[in-house]
């Protein structure tokens, strides 16, 4: 199972390479999350309640497998396997900590990538549907059938 305990011990080449980050903005960014969800547990007490799973995986694995997927984009299967979790669980995790980082990485709307002052844009294209038309599809249809025989 990947966990950060095994990997923090890499030369920073190979943690960079691997997670998309140094290891002190990882750092940096996982006391980031810890002082936002204790303010958010602290506004709101009831957060504090819940089910405590057994399998539940610390904090510093669950910002690794939200970079993890970013950085390689594996299926939820297979990051679920890497983290001894369901494919489920990995998904979760995954849409949890993307929320809180971009919270509080202050990811700029996206009427402000219009600003002149923004030299470098990254857009991901890795999920595009395909397009179709939804209303008079009869148009593109000649009226034929294949014959099969």
């Amino acid at each position: 199972m990947l966990r950060f305990k095994e990997i923090e011990h890499l030369p920073p080449e190979q943690f960079l390479r691997n997670v998309g980050i140094s290891l002190a903005k990882f750092q940096d960014v996982l006391e980031k999350i810890a002082q936002y969800i204790e303010s958010e547990k602290e506004k709101n007490p009831l957060k504090r309640r819940g089910c405590k799973s057994k399998k539940d995986i610390r904090l510093a694995d669950k910002l690794l497998l939200t970079l993890h997927y970013l950085r390689h984009y594996e299926t939820f299967a297979n990051l679920g396997l890497k983290f001894g979790i369901t494919e489920g669980y990995a998904n979760k995790i995954y849409h949890y900590i993307l929320a809180i980082l971009i919270k509080i990485l202050d990811m700029p709307n996206p009427k402000n990538l219009l600003d002149p002052e923004v030299e470098v844009v990254a857009i991901d294209v890795t999920e595009q549907p395909i397009e179709r038309p939804q209303k008079g599809q009869k148009e593109y249809y000649s009226g034929k059938k294949k014959d099969i025989r």
